[in-house]
Order: structure tokens, then sequence, then C-alpha cells
């Protein structure tokens, strides 16, 4: 009789040791699997892959946005884009490129919208009081930058009107 209460009791123990081992496993394949899931999400979504209409970045209202830009004339007209470079960072916009055009035969002054922000490109616009049908949109985002500012031929209006 005492055998048969001993091998009940080992068979009742062996039992639980195994439940508790198939407890353990089902609780670190579930955690795993979070686990997984997570990375898994986290790499989608530093890469771009998925979005889920979180917005980017929220700045306070009261920090005004960096504007960067690149000035290039296009009027050949040497110290037009140190003297617009000058106007621009006044107005608190960021100039982070000069250079020259690739012709010099620009009659009026233009901007490229690299980032497909035209709002950005109307506050410059209306800052040095361009025309807004002068505004291009180029989405390029390996450039960087949000604008590119082409100087024409009519640069001495936007010296004038900017107060240089």
């Amino acid at each position: 009789m005492q055998e048969k209460e001993n091998l009940s009791s080992n068979i009742s123990s062996q039992s639980l040791k195994e439940k508790n081992t198939n407890l353990f496993l089902i609780i670190a394949s579930v955690v795993l699997t979070v686990f997984t899931v997570y990375l898994l999400y986290s790499l989608l979504d530093k890469t771009g892959i998925i979005h889920f209409g979180k917005d980017e970045t929220v700045k306070p209202q009261n920090v005004q946005q960096l504007i960067q830009v690149e000035v290039l004339n296009g009027c050949g007209v040497a110290g037009v884009g140190d003297g617009f470079t000058d106007i621009l960072r006044a107005k608190g916009i960021d100039v982070v490129k000069t250079g020259n055009y690739r012709s010099f035969d620009i009659d009026n002054t233009f901007l490229i919208d690299r980032m497909g922000k035209i709002e950005t490109a109307n506050r410059v616009a209306d800052s040095l009081n361009l025309d807004k049908r002068f505004i291009i949109t180029e989405k390029n985002k390996s450039y960087f930058l949000d604008l590119t500012i082409v100087i024409g031929k009519d640069y001495k209006n936007y010296f004038q009107k900017s107060g240089s």
C-alpha cells in the first residue's frame, strides 16, 4: 500500500513539474513574441516603411521654425549672393550654402521648394516680397535643405524692399 502511495506521489510530482515547465515555456514564448513584434515595428517605423499617422516632430508654437536655404547667383553680378545671404540671415533664415546657378541668364528671382512644404516657401517669399508665382516645387529630400533661392537680374528690387 505504501508503494502505491509513493508511486502516486511520484506521478503527481512529475506531473506538477511538467505543468510548471510547460507554463514557463508558454510564458517565455509569449514574451519573446511580444519583444520580436516590438523590434520589427521599431525597425519598420524608423526606416519609414510604415507610418501610422503620428506627427513627426511637434514644436512648441513659440519657437520659430528653422528654415535652411541655399542661395545661388543666377544673374552674374558679383556679391549679390552675399547680399542676399545677409538679408536672409537678418530675417532668421539659415543660409547653409551659396554658389552660382548653372546659368547667369535668369531674369526673375525664384524659389525652389525642396521639401514639399509650400507654407515655408510662401513665408520666405513674403519676407522678400517675392511674387508667389515664382515658387517652384521640386521635392528632393537628399538636399537636406528647405529651399533654393536663385537670384535673377531683378535682384535690386529685393535689396530696396528689404531695406538694404
